[in-house]
């Protein structure tokens, strides 16, 4: 090897660690700006609390909604099952 090729190897090293250096910078940078939340007006962050206090507001009454779903179909099948006090008194009483 003589001095030229050094000279390229180095050449090529430098420019590999510079470039290296200057992508790694820039993907920090990129990843800073993604991690920032937008700025919001005051009107948009006031409808945002409002939406989202709606969307709590909605959720609660579903529960409450499947609960009462969920007892009604309960007591549903339960008048629907022959009881067996009823079943003995059908089957006591002539027709």
């Amino acid at each position: 090897m003589d001095l030229g090729d050094f000279t390229q190897l180095a050449f090529v090293a430098t420019i590999t660690l510079v470039m290296g250096r200057i992508g790694w910078s820039f993907a920090r940078l990129i990843d800073r700006r993604a991690g920032r939340q937008p700025a919001l007006s005051d009107e948009a962050a006031e409808r945002l609390r409002t939406l989202e206090d709606e969307q709590l507001a909605l959720r609660q009454e579903l529960a409450e909604l499947q609960e009462r779903q969920d007892f009604t179909e309960r007591a549903l099948l339960q008048e629907q099952r022959p009881r067996p006090e009823i079943a003995a008194e059908r089957l006591a009483t002539p027709d």
